[in-house]
């Protein structure tokens, strides 16, 4: 790489393992612009307790040997242009808006100092991929492992602890199952009949794509239909089950933030669950109320040590919408068959299964009318030749 050629990458959400997810990215396109990365998490930074700490380095080793302060000579030119030597450490707080943001500036920009501080998937990524990357011809999964294996070294410290509780409390009992159910989103019901969902889940990326908020339904729904509501985290169980009566699970390994959730898998399952010692949260709480400022870093080591820990046993549940349980299934090679990430489709989306959920019910008569005519339509088209069967060319 040559040595004044740099990718500063930055924050995105705020979250640890969203960001650890949104770094990868940004070191994938370090890899294939040939830069020097360095990550960079200030001080505001969620589980960043410190003053003039780079909120990175309190739990994982450097990805280069230089710092953010190498990359502030004034002779060095920025991309995007409105950052400078001066301004490197401030953050920017319209990034939403991705002006000078698109992956085909960030990863054609001659610039000395190229600042990465909106997230690209890997999928996204992947058509920028080069023959001469070590990633080309992986699956996003596959490169998601890869750049996990090279770049994600944890701290010792941390480390030791995850393998104290594993040897005190899960080497003995595989095969293990790990679950990780987030607790039930209290202050949010999507109601799937008026086919629109929730703007906060969706309005995070859509100006990435050229529109600035989703498009409203301007549908008039005079009659929504009669409603079910579905619970949060009902899918759990059913998995759960299919798991220990197939591979005879012995003990669960529980991740939450929930006080309730684990009462709830204690009273089910009884002494099979084991969870680690960390300060959870009781429906009544908001979720700020988990973080104190003087013990961030703690609060950080618990979130890598749950998904270390998981990382250890033989089969894992999560939620598809989580950083965590992504981060989980990307930590190891998992066989296909011993990993599920939860989530609800309806029609062609896919939703939360910590929301409630109000759903249309069927109306059968109407749907066994509607099964009536497709059957008897394929009947006639049978008859006569229309399409399918010996009649095809």
């Amino acid at each position: 790489m040559a040595g004044d050629r740099f990718l500063l990458i930055k924050p995105w959400s705020y979250r640890l393992w969203s960001d650890v997810e949104h770094v990868l990215g940004q070191l994938l396109i370090a890899e294939i612009t040939n830069r020097i990365p360095v990550v960079f998490w200030p001080t505001h930074c969620l589980h960043n307790g410190f003053i003039h700490t780079n909120g990175f380095e309190l739990y994982f080793e450097p990805v280069s040997e230089y710092s953010i302060f190498d990359l502030t000579k004034p002779e060095y030119t920025f991309y995007p242009p409105f950052w400078d030597a001066d301004n490197l450490l401030v953050e920017d707080t319209t990034k939403d808006n991705w002006m000078y943001r698109s992956i085909g500036d960030l990863i054609s920009s001659d610039a000395n100092v190229v600042i990465g501080d909106v997230y690209f998937s890997i999928s996204e990524i992947i058509p920028f991929v080069k023959k001469d990357n070590d990633a080309y011809g992986m699956t996003a999964t596959e490169i998601y492992r890869y750049l996990f294996r090279k770049y994600i070294r944890i701290k010792r410290d941390i480390l030791a602890e995850v393998q104290g509780f594993y040897h005190s409390w899960l080497r003995e009992w595989h095969p293990l199952l790990a679950v990780h159910v987030r607790r039930e989103e209290e202050d949010m019901l999507i109601d799937i009949r008026k086919d629109i969902a929730d703007e906060h889940y969706w309005r995070r990326n859509s100006r990435k794509y050229g529109s600035r908020y989703p498009k409203e339904n301007k549908r008039k729904y005079r009659f929504l239909g009669k409603g079910k509501l579905l619970k949060a985290n009902t899918q759990y169980h059913s998995e759960i089950n299919k798991l220990m009566n197939k591979y005879s699970i012995r003990k669960i390994f529980l991740l939450t933030d929930s006080e309730e959730v684990v009462e709830e898998y204690r009273e089910k399952y009884d002494d099979m669950v084991v969870c680690t010692s960390c300060k959870r949260l009781t429906a009544d709480d908001p979720a700020y109320s988990i973080e104190n400022p003087v013990v961030k870093r703690r609060r950080g080591i618990e979130v890598i040590k749950d998904a270390l820990l998981a990382a250890q046993c033989d089969f894992f549940i999560g939620n598809d919408f989580s950083g965590l349980s992504r981060a989980i299934s990307r930590i190891k090679d998992w066989p296909e068959e011993n990993i599920r990430l939860l989530f609800r489709r309806r029609e062609k989306r896919k939703y939360p299964v910590n929301v409630k959920m109000i759903a249309a019910v069927k109306n059968k008569f109407f749907s066994s009318v509607a099964e009536f005519i497709r059957n008897l339509y394929e009947k006639i088209k049978k008859k006569l030749g229309i399409g399918g069967g010996e009649y095809d060319n």
